[in-house]
């Protein structure tokens, strides 16, 4: 996939910064990068709080993450990795990808990044001849399941999963939900 940029305006204090972002997919990109946009995008969730680099890549080998059908956005000023989508193929008998994670760091959130991220996914799973783009999110999560919906998804159905970390297990509440590529 070809790096594309695409102007965004950000409102810090009074000051009007002007910030290309860069697409791609992630395949030159590290563990430790992306675990360090996943502390920043996540600051002040629980979930940073329990999760260790290497839980974090123990997740990733787990759910076979595929740095190839992943997209992130670039500040093409600093290079930061500021948004993502990581994604892995499910061995179904349609052709599935599914979104282990998403997240954008809040200083770029509000800026139509995500929204840019899932109109290129869907382009490179098309062009992987993925069929199916499943994901679950929190349903408590309004703003990213108003995000999934907004790109196309729709929710399937209400599960509970049960979710391990280096400090214990809870049950969440999700919604999964897919999207016809």
């Amino acid at each position: 996939m070809t790096k594309l940029q695409k102007k965004e305006t950000f409102a810090d204090a009074k000051v009007m910064v002007i910030c290309m972002i860069t697409y791609s997919t992630l395949e030159n990109v590290t563990k430790q990068e992306l675990f360090d946009a996943f502390m920043l995008s996540f600051q002040g969730f629980r979930i940073t709080t329990e999760t260790t680099y290497e839980s974090f890549c123990e997740m990733l080998e787990h759910r076979n993450y595929d740095a190839a059908i992943s997209i992130g956005a670039f500040d093409s000023e600093t290079g930061e990795l500021v948004s993502y989508v990581l994604n892995s193929m499910l061995e179904r008998d349609i052709k599935t990808a599914y979104d282990i994670l998403t997240g954008t760091i809040p200083r770029y959130r509000r800026r139509g990044i995500s929204r840019t991220i899932f109109e290129k996914m869907k382009l490179l799973l098309q062009q992987n001849e993925v069929k199916i783009y499943t994901t679950t999110v929190l349903k408590n999560n309004s703003e990213a399941l108003g995000l999934y919906l907004s790109v196309g998804f729709s929710i399937k159905n209400e599960v509970v999963n049960t979710i391990t970390t280096p400090k214990g297990s809870r049950e969440v509440f999700e919604y999964e939900i897919v999207m016809n590529v």
